[in-house]
């Protein structure tokens, strides 16, 4: 009857609005995932340069503890390498 009928729109109309909801968070964790691969694709760029420059052997200099700029030694260029390996492993999909 007419109850029944109140109820079965009112059911609907939940299933409506929770479709919409999941809906909107799949959107939201998609568009979250997009950012993070965006972010990810960035720092393998970046990394890969930054690994490219440190293997050419060009001088190069950094700032030490003192806040002045020196030229960085062996140690310091392969710990930088060692790093950017880390980020390339981490963030560049194969």
């Amino acid at each position: 009857g007419l109850e029944r009928d109140k109820l079965l729109a009112e059911y609907k109309e939940l299933e409506e609005k929770k479709a919409a909801a999941e809906a909107a968070e799949a959107a939201k964790k998609k568009a979250e995932e997009e950012k993070i691969a965006r972010a990810k694709a960035e720092n393998c760029t970046r990394a890969r340069q930054a690994k490219a420059t440190l293997e050419s052997g060009v001088l190069m200099k950094q700032t030490n503890a003192q806040g002045e700029r020196v030229i960085m030694d062996e140690a310091s260029r392969n710990a930088e390498i060692k790093r950017t390996n880390d980020i390339i492993a981490s963030d560049c999909t194969r």
